[in-house]
Formats: C-alpha cells, structure tokens, sequence
C-alpha cells in the first residue's frame, strides 16, 4: 500500500524497518525519500502488522529507461521467513499490471576492497536472495555511482524482466540507469568507467 495509506503504527514500524536494515553511508534521512514511491507491504487486513517496505522511483517515458523503474530501498522486516520473497513478488506484480518493462537496483559489491568477510558474506547473501527471485546480477564490474552526499560507494548492478520479453542489453540497463536516478551523461567518468568493465 502507499505511503499514505499507513496507519500511523505501520509508519512507524516502516521507520524501526528502514533505520535498522541500511548503513549509514548508503541510506538518507526518513522524510526525504518520500518524494519518490513509498510502498508498505502488509498481508491481510489493512491495518495488519506492516511486513517491510520499497522505495521506488519511476523513470519517465523518454530515452534509455523509459517505462522502467529503479528499486531504491527494500527490507522485510524478519528474514528467513519467505516474507522477503514474498513482498518483493507483490513488488513486481504491482509493477507488471502498472505496464512497467524492468526493475533494476544496486547492490552493496561482496568483491570490494578491504571490506570485512562478515560485510562481503551478507552481501553475497543479498544478491543470492535478488537471483532466487528473478533478478540478475549484470556483468558491471566497476560501477560507482555518484551520490548526493558526493561519495561513491562500490556497488553492482541487478535487473528483473517484468514482461517476458528479456532485459535489454547490459550497456542500455548502466546508460538508462546512470541517466535517470543518478542524473549522469554519457560523457560521465562514472558512466565512461563503468561501460569500460562490462566484458565484450
């Protein structure tokens, strides 16, 4: 359900839900994700027990990107459970009848330097959990987006077909994505960088 449509105990649990499963250097204050889509997902009645949460944004309907849309934040609120399965099915049906085409998102990169093997082991957790749903890592290997904050975190790439008809080539995926969330031209050093990783 929308953002909106939160009771004010489910809102509060999306926040308990959204501090506790991102770090600090990859998440932004509560209040300012909301000028994109805030989903709370709930089973049963309205009011029932929120599940977790999904930002995300819709890219327009001009240029690489069109008609897709770019998964910000997801996080069930219990894990090993299939809740997490679950919602993020919900996700793409509900993206699916909207007429969306792809669902693309990052990923925190198990294979960055000098990070901790407990850190690398939960992302490779991550990523396993996003391809046993249907997502697909891509093969972009140096892909450091820029944030607002001005850092730029090593990252990867992952996309989900939601008609059937397959992802488009990796190429139009980075250059779609690098465009529309990350507001980057093709002349980018991040876009230029991570064009150059992707194997031919």
């Amino acid at each position: 359900m929308p953002y909106a449509a939160l009771t004010a105990t489910q809102e509060a649990r999306m926040r308990e839900i959204y501090a506790a499963s991102f770090p600090e250097a990859l998440s932004a204050p509560f209040d300012d994700l909301l000028v994109d889509r805030m989903l709370g997902f709930v089973s049963g009645a309205h009011d029932a027990p929120l599940l977790g949460l999904a930002l995300v944004r819709d890219f327009g309907d001009a240029g690489l990107g069109s008609g897709w849309t770019f998964l910000r934040y997801f996080a069930a609120g219990t894990r090993g459970d299939g809740v997490g399965s679950r919602m993020f099915t919900w996700l793409c049906d509900l993206l699916r009848s909207e007429g969306r085409s792809v669902l693309a998102w990052d990923v925190e990169d198990p294979d960055e330097p000098g990070i901790a093997a407990a850190e690398a082991d939960l992302d490779r957790r991550r990523i396993g959990f996003y391809e046993r749903n249907g997502g697909v890592l891509l093969p972009v290997h140096h892909y450091r987006p820029p944030h607002e904050d001005g850092h730029a975190p090593h990252l990867r790439l992952m996309a989900s077909d939601l008609t059937g008809a397959g992802l488009p080539p990796t190429r139009e995926v980075v250059l779609g994505v690098l465009e529309q969330r990350y507001g980057c031209g093709a002349d980018h050093p991040a876009v230029r960088e991570a064009l150059a990783s992707i194997p031919i």
